[in-house]
C-alpha cells in the first residue's frame, strides 16, 4: 500500500506542475520541478526518476524543450505505473500501463495546446518499447522520461502533419503485424514495439503502405531463411539465438537507417532518401540471406585473406552466400521499382549498394567484430548505413550522367 500511496503522491505533484504551467513563468516552474526532483531523491529515495525529472526541468527552464516534453513524460510514466500497480493481478500489466500512459499524454498535450496525434502516438510507442526493453532496471524510469521527451521534441520540431485516417490505419496494421509475428514466435516483445514504431513512422511519413511492405519483405525473408535448415545450423553452432526470434537490436541495426531515410523523404520529398532507404534495406536483406544460406554452402574463405575458415566465422564468405546476397538485394530493389518508390536507375543503384553493403559487413566482421570492437548489431548497423550511403553515391553519379 505504501508503494501505491507514494506513486499517487508523485502523480498528483507532477499533474500540479502541468496544471500550473499556463499561470507560472517557465523558469519558476522549472525551479519548482528541480525542488520536486530533489525531494524525490533525498526524501522519497526515488533516485533515477528524480534525476530524469531534474534533467527535463533544466531543459525546460532554458527553453530547450516545451512544457509537453517536460510535464508530459512525467504524468505518462507515473499514471501508467499507478494503473499498472493497481492492476498487477490482471496479467495485462503492460497493456494497462500503455493505456494509462496514453490517456495521461493526450490530456497533457490538449491542456498545453500542443496536441499532435502523430507526436503523441510515437511518444507512446517509444515509451512502450523502452519499457519492454528496460524491464525492471533501476534506471528504467529515468531513461524512459528522457527518451519520451526527446521523441516529443524531435517530432514536434519536424512539424510534419499526417492525415488521421492514415495514422489510424498505420497503427492498426502495424499492431496486427506485431501481434501475429509475436504469436508466430518470430519476434520477442521488444521486437513487437520496435516493429510497430517503425511501421507507423514509415506509413505516416511516406503516406503509403509500400515502404512498410518493403521492410515486411525483409522481415519475412529473414525469418524464413533463419529457420531454413535450422537444426543443421544448430549442429554447426551457427544458428540464430533465441530460436530465431528477433528483438529491438535486430530492428534498429537492420531497419533504423531506412526508417531515418523515410522520415527525411517525407519531410523533403528528395529522391536521394528513397535511394538510401532501398540501399539500406537491400543490404539488410542481402546480408541476412547471405549469412543464413551461405553458412551451409561449404567451407567459407575469409574475405580479407581468402583462406579457408570455419562456417559461421565473421568475415567468412562462400559462392552460395554471394549468390544469395545478390538475389536478396535484387528482390528488394525490384519491389521498390514495382511499387513505384523510385525509378529503375535508382533501384538498380540500390541493388548494387546492397551487394556493396553486405561485403562491407563481412569486412567489418573480419577486421573489427572478431576483435571484439563491437557486436553483430553494431556490424549490421554500419553495414546498412554503408549500403544506404552507397546507394546515395550511385544516385548522385546517375544525376551527373
Amino acid at each position: 500500500m505504501d508503494a501505491i500511496r507514494k506513486q499517487l503522491i508523485l502523480l498528483l505533484c507532477s499533474t500540479a506542475l502541468l496544471v500550473a504551467s499556463p499561470f507560472i513563468d517557465h523558469r519558476l516552474l522549472a525551479l519548482i520541478g528541480i525542488i520536486f526532483a530533489a525531494l524525490m531523491y533525498f526524501v522519497g529515495n526515488i533516485r533515477y526518476f528524480a534525476i530524469g525529472t531534474a534533467v527535463l526541468a533544466l531543459l525546460y527552464g532554458f527553453s530547450i524543450i516545451p512544457i509537453s516534453a517536460f510535464a508530459g513524460p512525467l504524468v505518462m510514466v507515473l499514471f501508467g505505473e499507478s494503473l499498472r500497480t493497481l492492476s498487477v493481478r490482471t496479467g495485462h500489466s503492460l497493456a494497462v500501463f500503455g493505456l494509462g500512459s496514453a490517456v495521461a499524454l493526450i490530456f497533457a498535450m490538449i491542456y498545453t495546446n500542443e496536441f499532435e496525434p502523430l507526436v503523441g502516438s510515437l511518444a507512446i510507442l517509444v515509451l512502450l518499447m523502452l519499457r519492454s526493453i528496460l524491464g525492471e532496471r533501476e534506471d528504467g524510469s529515468m531513461l524512459s522520461l528522457i527518451g519520451v521527451s526527446m521523441t516529443i521534441v524531435l517530432f514536434e520540431d519536424l512539424e510534419f502533419l499526417v492525415d488521421l485516417r492514415t495514422l489510424a490505419f498505420a497503427i492498426l496494421l502495424c499492431a496486427a503485424f506485431g501481434y501475429f509475428a509475436y504469436r508466430a514466435k518470430t519476434i520477442d516483445l521488444t521486437g513487437v514495439f520496435s516493429a510497430v514504431l517503425f511501421g507507423v513512422i514509415l506509413i505516416s511519413f511516406t503516406g503509403t503502405v509500400t515502404w512498410f511492405i518493403i521492410v515486411l519483405a525483409f522481415f519475412i525473408l529473414g525469418s524464413a531463411f533463419t529457420k531454413f535448415k535450422y537444426s543443421e545450423k544448430e549442429f554447426l553452432g551457427v544458428a540464430q539465438g533465441k530460436s530465431g526470434k528477433r528483438g529491438y537490436k535486430n530492428a534498429f541495426a537492420n531497419v533504423g537507417v531506412g526508417v531515418a531515410a523515410a522520415i527525411l523523404y517525407g519531410v523533403t520529398g528528395e529522391m536521394i532518401y528513397a535511394a538510401v532507404f532501398l540501399g539500406s534495406v537491400s543490404t539488410a536483406t542481402a546480408d541476412t540471406m547471405a549469412s543464413e544460406i551461405g553458412v551451409i554452402g561449404g567451407n567459407p574463405v575469409m574475405i580479407t585473406t581468402f583462406r579457408r575458415c570455419p562456417p559461421g566465422t565473421n568475415g567468412g564468405v562462400t559462392l552460395l552466400g554471394e549468390a544469395a546476397c545478390a538475389a536478396g538485394s535484387l528482390l528488394i530493389a525490384g519491389l521498390g521499382f514495382l511499387f513505384g518508390i523510385a525509378p529503375w536507375p535508382v533501384c538498380l543503384a540500390a541493388a548494387a549498394a546492397g551487394v556493396i553493403g553486405t561485403n562491407i559487413d563481412s569486412l567489418l566482421g573480419a577486421l573489427l567484430e572478431n576483435r571484439g570492437v563491437f557486436g553483430n548489431s553494431g556490424t549490421n548497423l554500419l553495414a546498412t548505413l554503408s549500403g544506404g550511403l552507397a546507394a546515395a553515391g550511385l544516385y548522385a553519379l546517375i544525376l551527373l550522367f
